[in-house]
């Protein structure tokens, strides 16, 4: 942590990028994701390639962050790796809830190549967080929101809360959620409804609160 302190540092000075990423496929893990987020803070284009090679990484956190940076600097020709990356999740039998998938649906949806169903009245009820996201609704509507999804075929995964604070910022908080797992080997009708059980369960559990919003992850017949 001292090295990437003192990296990120003198990279807004002189050049570290350059050997950094010759450096990089010979890391350990954790090097690795600490050179991804030196990367992040000197923002410098020539990490591109070097980043998408991540997507190949035996680790599977490398591959996640790596997956969220090419998301937040818009490498678009990442795509087709980043698709690849996600079959390779679904080919292995990763769960479609943990981190990795997670950020290689986001970063293929931020990037446009994937298109999740939003149903009209879950887009209707959706609102705009304090820091910029589009992807949150109130707790007081979010039972309307889990039915609607079920009511469209998709698979609500889980939800986080976030408080939002007096100056605008978001805190994430405990989710009062069960421990039951989805069973993804179901036949996707029964997992829309076992889905949409647990959620609703869930939710009916949350406190409501006016400065409390929550994000919902969901996910479509073509994810798995």
């Amino acid at each position: 942590m001292d090295a990437q302190a003192e990296l990120t540092h003198r990279g807004r000075e002189a050049d570290v990028v350059g050997p950094l990423l010759r450096a990089l496929p010979g890391l350990s893990r954790y090097g690795q994701l600490c050179a991804i987020e030196i990367l992040e803070e000197l923002d410098d284009p020539r990490a591109a390639q070097p980043l998408i090679a991540l997507l190949d990484s035996a680790h599977d956190t490398v591959r996640d962050w790596a997956a969220g940076l090419l998301s937040r600097t818009r490498v678009f020709e990442a795509v087709p790796a980043l698709q690849r990356a996600h079959e390779a999740t679904k080919e292995r039998g990763d769960r479609p809830d943990w981190s990795e998938p997670v950020a290689l649906r986001a970063a293929l949806t931020d990037l446009g190549a994937r298109h999740p169903v939003v149903p009209p009245l879950t887009a209707g009820l959706r609102v705009t967080t304090p820091n910029g996201g589009e992807n949150a609704w109130p707790l007081a509507r979010l039972t309307e929101v889990v039915d609607d999804l079920a009511a469209h075929g998709q698979v609500t995964l889980y939800f986080q809360l976030w408080q939002v604070t007096a100056d605008g910022r978001m805190r994430g908080i405990s989710n009062p959620g069960g421990e039951a797992e989805l069973d993804f080997t179901r036949p996707w009708p029964d997992l829309v409804r076992e889905a949409r059980a647990r959620a609703a369960a869930e939710a009916l559990r949350v406190k409501p609160d006016g400065q409390v919003v929550a994000t919902v992850e969901w996910i479509g017949r073509s994810d798995v």
